[in-house]
């Protein structure tokens, strides 16, 4: 299917109408889409937002745990981009109207000061390439919901990426140790989730490097000043309209965010 371009092109446009629109998305009928496909309906995504006014500020890594990429019957994480007018300040009153079923996430995010690219990128490289570490709030748009989800319909929807709230505290990353981070969330004040960085590929470093060199594989890498945010260590919480969620991590600090 991969040379079907008209096929290509319908997948596209539901991606589009769904993402402009707020709206659910069915799984993907044709069930030969592949990798390949689902990445160039992604970039190709990406190429019409931006011809919008767009702007890319960095990438997200998805599917970081065993147990979720068991569930779409994958043995490697996903990616996708984040959007410049989905970038929001800590404490923030976060709008969710453009979004069709928001969960929020624990997630660390790293700011590049180094281009970084692939292939043969390692942690240690990835160290070397970032900034700092901050506390995150990732907003997942489970758009996509039905019987046979594949990892295909996540990917080629952005890895459902809806925002992200940005912690205000930049830590160098040398003097944490992140597979030992720890991280509880609120929501409207409960405490409903806790995890550690180690859920997240053992080590939130990881992702990055698998980030780098994926990214390779479309002749793309990861730029200085990126957000790179590297998978939550949290089951996703639903939000709606009214509610607060507020994580706490043990050495980066907090990051809050409302939501309207």
């Amino acid at each position: 299917m991969s040379d079907n371009n008209s096929t290509l092109e319908e997948t596209l446009q539901q991606v589009l109408r769904s993402f402009r629109t707020g709206t659910m998305s069915s799984p993907f009928l044709n069930h030969e889409l592949t990798e390949a496909d689902a990445y160039a309906i992604q970039y190709r995504l990406v190429e019409h937002l931006k011809d919008s006014g767009e702007v890319i500020r960095g990438h997200k890594v998805a599917l970081t745990t065993k147990a979720a990429r068991a569930h779409l019957g994958v043995d490697e994480p996903c990616f996708g981009h984040i959007l410049d007018t989905r970038v929001y300040a800590n404490g923030s009153a976060v709008p969710l109207s453009e979004l069709a079923d928001p969960h929020c996430e624990a997630e660390i995010a790293f700011i590049l000061k180094d281009d970084l690219r692939g292939p043969g990128a390692t942690p240690v490289q990835v160290m070397a390439a970032t900034q700092a570490v901050l506390p995150a709030i990732e907003l997942v748009d489970i758009k996509v919901q039905g019987e046979g989800i594949r990892s295909t319909d996540v990917i080629a929807h952005q890895a459902l990426h809806g925002g992200v709230i940005i912690g205000s505290r930049m830590i160098d990353l040398a003097a944490i140790d992140l597979q030992y981070e720890g991280a509880t969330v609120e929501h409207n004040g409960l405490l409903v989730g806790s995890g550690t960085g180690f859920e997240v590929m053992g080590n939130p470093i990881n992702p990055i490097a698998w980030l780098a060199n994926k990214t390779a594989e479309f002749d793309d890498y990861l730029r200085a000043g990126e957000i790179i945010i590297s998978g939550s260590v949290v089951t996703p919480i639903r939000v709606s309209p009214g509610d607060n969620i507020n994580i706490t991590f043990t050495r980066l600090g907090s990051v809050n965010a409302s939501f309207i």
